[in-house]
């Protein structure tokens, strides 16, 4: 190992003994009481390690408390990948870990077969490990533990549940917790306050604690959720007779309080050998070989020849106890935690025996102080706060209410969502011999990733309707359908952050939560290079990343014409287009349509038509009503500005929308609709690309 990385891991655990070692006096600056923070995260998910350095960067003090004994939630303990879909998805905290690993990869673990495999990948594939798209648990962990060591305002505790809240009347103030080994025992009592907590748990167990209305279940189908409720699909399985993507008969839509699937994510280890000391010499308690299945060719997908043990219908996930698992206090949990814990362990018992894998066993090297077991369950879903904006399937389906390629714009975006709509089977099935739908079949089964486009999520989903003091970046106001899609650790992430910017801005300010100017929130999100409209080629290193962002926010910029792409009959969708319809193309000339209305939406013009005009702009056309907003300001003025070729007779004309526009166009436009004037670029008589016009547009407002 490199003397640098020994620094590192140095500096990091001497960081984490500090945590642990702290009692209940906490790091907090000498100039404030003990346990009194700017800000207090429950849960060091990846959302709450991300809300924590979000409002470090603000100069706010900062404690994480974490049940397990690391950072990085599901991340660090069994999920060894970003379902990010995309990898242009990632953004802000989450795509500075994704980099993160990435150079981990490369440098120190550069000799492993399968980073050198993944190296060699063109275009990289999903989970890529060379591109920091998959990792072992302790990497995310000492990652994670660098990333928050690098704020020394922020304090972190683990081992630590919250178990209660203090309240000044609708305010949420601050959080009781108790000390939790891994056995679920309970400990001594701590205190913290705040001027901001954010609950960022799988559960969100203090919106129970705060009495925060909040939704569990499913809710019944209606107009917004045409999948909603009880419903049967041929997801995850074939039925004879359907089609890819089907809802079957039976499908009543239905509300009840039932959760789709949780599960332990074992992480394993291939030791190449079937005497190795990890296999299991006796079968857990419970353990019934009829509930399981297993490819022995399954091949590991991380370092050190290691995997998950996903498995879907058959395998680790277990139905049936998941809102139990949400609803219950830190008691009843253990022995939840024991239900899984023998329901997964018996699928590793399977894998080693009748599955024909004995060489596959728990992790050597992971868990060490957990039998080699994840710390943590895999909770898909848990309360869901009432908030001032509940985002549903609709918010995310691109053909409900969207373009056919995105989900409908939602200006107060604080994140995006890109990943379909995923739910496990919330029942079922009963045996080998599933019916295709109706009693003893897998039930509640979604994977709508074609239905789905990338969508934005409000700030008004984080903040309760009624009470002060508190967000939930995870336990989003949300129905059971859409948090399918937002559930990915990619997504709360960024609303974490979103979060954390919030609360800094909200102490700031010397606003209540719901008070803070989304605008502000945004800017500040920006510059974190976080993405609030997505594209396959803006970086957020790019020029006109900002401009573009926020532009594309105010419905500015021309979207692609669905007729351009063929689209039948694939299952993927537009992802299987190569993304060409998420493209911004900064660097292409813009167009006269297109620069019309990225003028008018962006500088925010009323839109005002008198009559069709344009001959080649007719109704129907993507530009028509900027072009004809241009050209009815511009016959207003005194010093026309919107150039167009009339007809010898002047009864038509021509606005050329494909033609391309120059600098000194683009200003004269801009100049005109402002009433002020607006320099033109340093090449006024040059072709103004699509991010110069963008950059243009947003210096003028």
């Amino acid at each position: 190992m490199k003397i640098h990385s020994l620094l590192t891991l140095f500096l990091v655990f001497s960081f984490m003994a500090q945590s642990f070692g702290q009692g209940a006096k906490g790091t907090a600056p000498a100039s404030k009481q003990a346990n009194d923070y700017d800000v207090v995260v429950i849960g060091g998910t990846p959302a709450g390690v991300a809300a924590a350095i979000a409002a470090a960067r603000a100069d706010k003090t900062v404690i994480i408390i974490e049940q397990a004994p690391c950072l990085g939630g599901v991340l660090s303990s069994g999920v060894l990948r970003l379902d990010d879909k995309y990898v242009e998805a990632n953004s802000g905290v989450m795509d500075e870990f994704r980099l993160r690993v990435q150079a981990y990869h490369r440098t120190e673990m550069a000799d492993d077969p399968l980073v050198k495999q993944h190296m060699r990948q063109n275009p990289p594939l999903r989970w890529n490990i060379a591109a920091g798209r998959a990792w072992e648990p302790h990497t995310a962990a000492r990652i994670y533990a660098e990333m928050t060591a690098e704020h020394k305002s922020i304090s972190t505790r683990f081992n630590e549940v919250a178990v209660d809240v203090k309240m000044k009347g609708q305010r949420v103030t601050g959080v009781l917790t108790r000390a939790r080994d891994n056995q679920g025992k309970l400990g001594p009592r701590h205190s913290y306050t705040g001027k901001v907590i954010i609950d960022a748990t799988y559960e969100a167990d203090l919106a129970e604690y705060a009495a925060i209305p909040y939704r569990i279940g499913r809710e019944a189908r209606s107009k917004e959720e045409p999948h909603a409720g009880l419903i049967y699909s041929n997801y995850f399985r074939r039925v004879k007779g359907a089609l890819p993507s089907t809802i079957l008969p039976e499908s009543t839509g239905v509300a009840d309080h039932r959760s789709q699937a949780f599960t332990y994510r074992i992480t394993a280890k291939d030791y190449g050998r079937p005497d190795h000391p990890y296999l299991l010499k006796e079968p857990p308690p419970g353990y019934n070989p009829a509930k399981y299945s297993w490819n022995p060719r399954t091949r590991p997908i991380i370092p050190n020849g290691k995997f998950d043990l996903l498995g879907i219908n058959w395998g680790g996930d277990l139905v049936g106890h998941g809102t139990r698992w949400v609803l219950a206090d830190w008691e009843e949990r253990v022995e939840i935690e024991k239900i899984y814990h023998n329901h997964d362990l018996g699928y590793l018992y399977y894998i080693q025996t009748k599955g024909g894998s004995p060489n596959v066993g728990l992790p050597d090297d992971e868990f060490q102080d957990n039998g080699n077991f994840p710390y943590r369950l895999y909770v898909r879903q848990g309360r869901r706060i009432e908030g001032l904006y509940t985002l549903t399937e609709s918010d995310l389906h691109k053909d409900l209410r969207g373009d056919g390629f995105r989900g409908p714009l939602l200006p107060d975006s604080v994140a995006i969502g890109i990943y379909g709509i995923d739910a496990h089977r919330v029942q079922g099935p009963d045996g080998r011999k599933e019916p295709p739908y109706g009693k003893g079949a897998a039930e509640g089964t979604l994977h709508l990733h074609d239905a789905t486009g990338p969508y934005q999520i409000p700030y008004g989903t984080l903040v309760p309707k009624g009470h002060n003091g508190i967000l939930f970046p995870v336990g989003i106001s949300c129905t059971h359908v859409a948090i399918c899609s937002v559930r990915m650790e990619p997504v709360w992430s960024s609303l974490g952050q979103a979060a954390g910017v919030a609360a800094a801005l909200a102490i700031d300010n010397e606003q209540e939560l719901k008070d803070v100017p989304v605008k502000q929130i945004q800017d500040e999100l920006l510059k974190q290079r976080s993405v609030l409209f997505f594209y396959t080629d803006l970086p957020a290193d790019a020029l006109a990343f900002t401009a573009v962002q926020k532009l594309s926010l105010l419905g500015a910029v021309a979207g692609p014409d669905i007729d351009d792409y063929d689209t039948a009959g694939k299952a993927k969708g537009l992802s299987s287009l190569e993304m060409k319809a998420y493209r911004f193309r900064s660097n292409e000339p813009i167009t006269m349509g297109e620069f019309s209305q990225l003028a008018v939406n962006g500088l925010q013009i009323p839109l005002s038509i008198t009559a069709s005009h344009f001959t080649d702009v007719p109704r129907g056309h993507v530009a028509f009503k900027y072009v004809e907003t241009l050209y009815d300001y511009s016959t207003q003025s005194k010093q026309p500005f919107f150039e167009f070729e009339p007809s010898k007779d002047f009864r038509t004309a021509l606005a050329h929308p494909d033609k391309k526009v120059s600098g000194a166009q683009a200003a004269k436009i801009l100049s005109g609709l402002l009433k002020k004037k607006v320099l033109a670029p340093a090449k006024p008589d040059a072709d103004l690309t699509r991010g110069e016009a963008a950059q243009l547009v947003y210096q003028s407002l």
